[in-house]
């Protein structure tokens, strides 16, 4: 699945997770897959990431046990949209609600995935958003 832009450099993939493990489990499969992952825990820290990263797709996790630590997802993506409109946003969630789903597609995300998921499942939906968004 090694995915490489026609220069040679490895695909920019941003991973925007509050939950560290998960992060960075994510970023070590995307790297040993020809990705070049780059893993921020905070939106603010994606926000000024964004404009030097210039990543290609962009993982959104929406899961957070600690109320205190939870983001305001529209914000967040309504933020990502303007900053980079034509990059695929792909949302993992620990679970799942009507109100999320309007929410998250509303802002611009293209796929949702809910947690547990297989990081090879997670692959298979970035190779089809990077292709999608090269045609």
């Amino acid at each position: 699945m090694m995915t490489r832009r026609q220069n040679g450099e490895r695909t920019r993939v941003m991973i925007v997770e509050q939950d560290l493990d998960f992060g960075m489990k994510l970023a070590d499969w995307l790297a040993t897959h020809g990705y070049q992952p780059v893993f921020v825990r905070t939106v603010d820290a994606a926000i000024d990431e964004l404009s030097s990263v210039r990543p290609r797709a962009i993982f959104v996790g929406l899961g957070c046990s600690e109320p205190a630590a939870r983001i305001d997802i529209a914000e967040v993506l309504l933020m990502i949209q303007t900053v980079c409109p034509s990059v695929p946003v792909i949302t993992i969630a620990d679970q799942t609600s009507e109100d999320l789903t309007q929410v998250v597609f509303r802002q611009g995300a293209r796929r949702f995935v809910v947690k547990p998921v297989e990081f090879s499942q997670v692959g298979e939906v970035l190779q089809s958003e990077l292709t999608a968004a090269t045609i």
